[in-house]
């Protein structure tokens, strides 16, 4: 008869690996934040990340107008895995010269996290169960539970959708939205998350070039496969808006 294991012998469930990958733009023209408040909020929003699952692993993506000077960088260093600054990027520098904050901002976001993922893509699917978009300067709160998203296996998980803002005709007849400040997905879709982010980059151009608007809450709705989605009544993050300070809570 075969002895039973004892504890020091059972092999250990292996850990889910979650990867959180965190936007920023700590120096930028528009919105109520200086570059010294945006670097410490986005701080804040690594630390409740690193609070809440400290072996996750968090890469920073900063779209802002100038790279970080060497003592800006060494302030958050300790609370990440990864820095990338997009601040030299051609494609990044042309739309900072547009005229249109909501513009500029929601094209860069589309462009930093379509560059990563496309350049990170078997990294991705190798490594890591769950990916996690978050916009910086938020925080993670009290109501985020890290299970549901792991249960959504081949799912993504997030927040909606909404009633749009704005009439149809400058979105293109999209009406309905989902919340964009924290999502994820298994790490399994990394290939469909990257052709959608490039899908969610020409149909933003292509508004634009009509005299429309489209932001990235829209084009999430209307590009990922409703099949593929989980909401959620509460993400569990909060923090406060860029352009007027305004507090969120979601």
């Amino acid at each position: 008869m075969q002895e039973n294991q004892n504890p020091e012998q059972q092999p250990q469930q292996e850990k889910s690996k979650v990867l959180f990958v965190v936007s920023s733009a700590i120096h930028a023209n528009w919105g109520v934040y200086n570059s010294e408040e945006r670097l410490s909020q986005t701080i804040g929003t690594c630390r409740s990340i690193r609070d809440r699952l400290p072996d996750c692993d968090i890469v920073l993506l900063d779209g802002g107008t100038k790279n970080l000077e060497p003592e800006e960088k060494a302030q958050i260093q300790d609370y990440i895995t990864m820095f990338y600054s997009f601040a030299d990027a051609e494609n990044v520098k042309q739309v900072q010269k547009v005229n249109n904050w909501d513009i500029v901002k929601n094209m860069i976001e589309i462009i930093i996290f379509g560059s990563y993922y496309a350049s990170a893509k078997e990294v991705i699917e190798k490594d890591y169960d769950r990916v996690f978009k978050m916009s910086g300067r938020y925080i993670l709160n009290d109501e985020f539970d890290l299970q549901p998203h792991l249960d959504a296996k081949d799912k993504i998980v997030v927040r909606g959708p909404y009633t749009s803002q704005f009439p149809p005709e400058i979105t293109g007849n999209v009406r309905l939205q989902y919340m964009s400040r924290l999502w994820s997905f298994d790490g399994k879709l990394i290939n469909y998350i990257s052709e959608t982010y490039g899908k969610m980059f020409n149909h933003m151009i292509e508004r634009v070039n009509n005299r429309g608007y489209i932001d990235i809450e829209h084009l999430m709705f209307y590009h990922l496969d409703p099949s593929r989605i989980i909401t959620i009544p509460k993400i569990g993050i909060q923090g406060n808006i860029a352009p007027n300070g305004v507090g969120i809570m979601e």
